[in-house]
């Protein structure tokens, strides 16, 4: 017995050395391999490229628990989001008593820790979300349950410890035009959560949190820490504040009461309030004051806040709420200025209904400051916002802000000017939408003078002589804006439909507006923008500029001098139209570059990655030199007009989608139209150069085009000029071909050239037509090649089409009888290319315009249908009308995806017709 009690305990012993060994030297040689394909497997299951440094299982690191660590993971989207990182972190890793993990009944997790981690949420304008990168998967097989193999497992997960160490998040939604960023975020939960009845410890803090929407930062750098203590009946999942204590800024709470989450919904039953009264507290959440020398501000007066949450939360309704916040006679001062903000008296109530949000009111009945002498009062109420907007306030009061200066540190700032205020309004939203304007009350003004205001982002100045906006139910009388900045000068008066509606509902404001200015010198408002600079640019570095989508104005312009990068323009008037996220211009015409320039077209920033214009141009005499500096992207496409002197007219449409910087992306540019000039000047030109050293003759070198007449289309990367008649140093010349935007030519010349004129190449000129040399008194016929690269031309005769005829002899004019037939039987087969081309033409525009009517068709079916989910889902609360505005994007993109679609199949179709026209074309030539 005993021998066998021996040799157990050694085979036990074996046993557990080689499970030891095992786990250490398994994990070793097999990492490699493992690790790899873990991340393929990862990468072909997610649209995201995923990697990471390492994995770890180990029972040594966490001895005597088990260890597991994944090192080093980050998450990059593509598409879309391609270089964006969703989420990386230095280490995810759990513990879990090994003991437990072999039980699986009651699995002891001794912490879960997640460290230094990086999140970034985002929302694109068009709806799409940088999170949903799981692949969709086919039907899962159907698998026959093993009733008999199987028996339920009851397995319960206690955790002690839950930690996030100095991690960042972010949240995008471009859709909505807001963002928020947490910076170093701590927390530790702890506690035994595997008893029925525990208490939990919970410590959180964040160093900055930032919240902007609209382009305003309603919380700048806020510091905030929670502490508490909460009972946890984890069977029953209620939970019930103890100790706590929450701190943003200087702000505290208190919390009492308790949250019951037993089912899907979550019962909540909170109380909340202010533990003091001092009115720096709500001071240090407004940004402008709490980053100035906050420990040394003065105050006095009360403050207070107290609310609660109570109810149901759930996919359909809310929790009611209920906020009270007043202040008594606040007052602040800096100890370094002179003035104080004297006599704050602010009373706020705020109910929300979660079951019925149009319950819903919001009562600031009385909100009053004085700023040296001057006081400033306000008040407003708000009721039934969902159904029928009611509103009823008052805005009263003087701002003089040079006194502001006295009272809060500005440091870089100077802000000057009187602001006069004395407004009236009260009614339901619905009296102005259905023009029932008598219903509702709109009286008073606004009255701005001599603002001036300065700072290191606008050095320059911005200037208000004088504002006047004059109220009524029906419209918002601009009766006068008068401004400066820095040199440029702007005034604006007109009329504002819709106004109010716009501010409290986000609806679309109306306006017609005259705009003049005497002189605007766009190129202040450029970032980094310097006089001189190495490479000509059209524009300095750039954005896109976006149109937002509610605002519908029609502007009459007239500005008698504009400066932007190097174009001097004078007397620019025509209208623009801003409407749904467009800017339409209407026969905007001006003088510039020697000459004029009328256009029209549109600018569409929709798609703000790739935003698209659609012009038409007509410009007269307009100077070559002078255009060739002034745009950077002639540069581009035309290296060689650098080389052109001369005027030019021209008329023509471009299409183009512009990149990030505002320009033109070269091989989207699908553009056409005629250029004429009545001489074209040719000066240090390597094309011209290479014909005169060909032809033995400088006349060649820096010859003149006289009669010029050209139609031309880009397309596909490529200018393409339709072969014209011109004369160059008194010969008759035939030019046609294309150059790509990579600078490669292929261009044909044909030129009849006095005998004369060749000198020393008469000689090659009679090799390659094989006819005797050439008279002095003879026109020769000669057929040009023109290849390579604008800065390496390569010219040269195109063999076998050269030929030569002399005026006095028999054969020369039985030669020219010949060729001038010749040259008419392919005048009629030109004409008739020409008209199948032209013909083409006409049919492939007729299938572009009727998928553009049944692209804007299906747009606005799906705009129908979206719309139409949007309302549903507001009926039923906010959380239901959140994800109703999810899916009516999503229709939204799936409807402009296919409007894409069948414009993009029509543009096949049309090419296509095009295309066997030309190749019909060419049979014919």
């Amino acid at each position: 017995m005993k021998k066998i009690i021996k040799w157990f305990l050694r085979i036990l012993l074996v046993l557990i050395v080689l499970f030891i060994a095992a786990a250490i030297i398994v994990p070793i040689v097999f990492k490699p391999q493992l690790m790899q394909i873990a991340k393929t497997e990862i990468n072909k299951n997610v649209n995201a490229n995923v990697e990471f440094d390492d994995f770890q299982v180990s029972l040594i690191k966490g001895f005597p628990n088990l260890y597991i660590g994944l090192k080093g993971l980050s998450v990059v989207g593509v598409d879309s989001f391609a270089n964006d990182t969703l989420v990386a972190f230095k280490e995810f890793s759990v513990k879990v008593n090994i003991w437990s993990v072999i039980d699986m009944q009651n699995i002891e997790v001794k912490s879960i820790l997640l460290d230094e981690a990086r999140l970034k949420a985002r929302i694109t304008k068009e709806g799409l979300v940088n999170w949903d990168i799981a692949k969709t998967l086919g039907a899962p097989e159907t698998e026959v349950e093993d009733t008999a193999a199987s028996s339920p497992v009851n397995t319960k997960v206690a955790l002690k410890k839950f930690e996030i160490r100095n991690s960042n998040i972010a949240y995008i939604d471009d859709s909505s035009n807001m963002s928020s960023t947490i910076r170093n975020f701590n927390l530790l939960l702890s506690g035994n959560m595997g008893m029925s009845q525990t208490d939990l410890d919970l410590k959180t803090s964040i160093e900055a949190l930032n919240f902007t929407m609209d382009g305003l930062n309603y919380m700048k750098d806020a510091n905030l820490e929670f502490n508490a203590v909460i009972g946890a009946n984890l069977d029953s999942s209620i939970y019930t504040f103890k100790d706590n204590k929450f701190r943003i800024n200087q702000l505290a709470l208190l919390f009492e009461g308790l949250v019951k989450m037993p089912g899907n919904d979550i019962d909540i039953d909170i109380k909340f309030s202010t533990p003091s009264t001092d009115f720096k507290a709500i001071l240090s959440m407004v940004p402008a004051i709490y980053m100035q020398d906050f420990a040394g501000l003065k105050t006095s007066g009360k403050f207070g806040i107290d609310g609660f949450v109570k109810g149901i939360m759930n996919d359909s309704i809310m929790p009611n709420a209920s906020i009270d916040l007043f202040v008594e006679n606040g007052m602040f001062q800096y100890p370094d200025l002179p003035k104080s903000v004297n006599n704050v008296n602010v009373s706020t109530k705020v109910w929300f209904d979660g079951t019925n949000m149009d319950n819903t009111t919001v009562n600031v009945d009385k909100f009053h400051l004085e700023l040296g002498s001057n006081p400033f009062d306000a008040r407003l109420y708000i009721a039934t916002p969902m159904s029928d907007m009611q509103i009823d306030g008052n805005i009263t009061g003087r701002i003089d802000f040079s006194t502001l200066a006295d009272a809060i540190p500005l440091d870089s700032m100077t802000i000057v000017g009187l602001l006069d205020a004395n407004l009236d309004f009260a009614g339901k939203l619905s009296y102005i939408e259905k023009e029932d304007y008598e219903k509702f009350k709109a009286d008073g003004s606004l009255r701005l003078t001599n603002f001036v205001f300065t700072s290191t982002d606008l050095p320059q100045g911005f200037k208000i002589n004088e504002t006047v906006l004059n109220f009524s139910p029906k419209f918002v009388d601009l009766a006068k804006f008068d401004s400066q900045i820095g040199k440029s000068d702007l005034k604006m008066n007109g009329r504002l439909e819709n106004f109010i509606p716009y501010v409290f509902k986000n609806e679309t404001v109306r306006g017609n507006l005259n705009v003049t200015s005497s002189l605007f010198d766009a190129n202040e408002f450029m970032a980094g923008e310097t006089t001189e600079t190495v490479e000509p640019e059209d524009t300095s570095a750039m954005s896109v500029i976006e149109i937002p989508s509610n605002v519908n104005f029609n502007l009459k312009v007239n500005m008698a001098h504009i400066l932007y990068d190097k174009l001097d323009i004078s007397n620019l008037n025509g209208d623009l139209i801003v409407k749904d996220g467009l800017v339409d211009m209407k026969n905007l015409g001006m003088n510039l570059l020697d000459g004029s320039m009328v256009m029209s077209g549109r600018y569409n920033p929709q798609d703000v990655k790739a935003p698209k214009v659609d012009f038409d141009f007509n410009m007269k005499n307009i100077d070559i030199p002078s255009a060739f500096k002034a745009f950077s992207s002639l540069q581009k496409m035309a290296p060689a007009a650098k080389d052109m002197t001369g005027k030019v007219s021209t008329q023509f449409k471009f299409i183009s989608t512009l990149d990030t910087t505002m320009m033109p992306v070269m091989n989207s540019i699908d553009a056409y139209g005629k250029l004429q000039s009545n001489e074209i000047g040719f000066k240090d030109s390597k094309m011209f150069g290479k014909l005169a050293d060909l032809l033995k003759n400088d006349k060649y070198r820096n010859p003149s085009m006289k009669d010029v007449n050209i139609s031309f289309k880009i397309k596909d990367g490529r200018v393409y000029i339709e072969p014209f008649d011109t004369k160059i140093v008194d010969t008759k010349m035939n030019f046609g071909g294309d150059m790509g935007l990579d600078q490669t030519l292929n261009f044909k010349a044909k030129m009849t050239v006095p005998a004369s004129y060749l000198g020393a190449a008469a000689d090659l000129v009679s090799k390659l037509s094989g006819i005797a040399v050439p008279k002095p008194t003879d026109d020769v016929k000669l057929n040009i090649k023109i290849g390579g690269t604008t800065d390496k031309p390569d010219v040269g005769f195109d063999k076998g089409d050269s030929s030569s005829e002399s005026k006095s002899s028999t054969k020369g004019v039985a030669d020219q009888k010949i060729d001038e037939a010749k040259v008419e039987a392919r005048k009629k087969s030109k004409e008739e290319a020409d008209k199948l081309i032209a013909d083409a033409e006409k049919e492939a525009a007729k299938i572009r315009e009727e998928a553009a009517i049944l692209a804007d068709k299906i747009r606005a079916e799906a705009e129908e249908q979206a719309k139409k989910t949007e309302a549903e889902g507001k009926k039923k609360g906010p959380i239901a009308e959140k994800v109703a505005k999810e899916a009516a994007k999503e229709i939204r993109k799936k409807g402009e995806a296919s409007a894409q679609k069948t414009i993009s199949e029509a543009d096949v179709r049309a090419n296509q017709v095009i295309e066997k026209a030309k190749a019909e074309a060419a049979k014919l030539e």
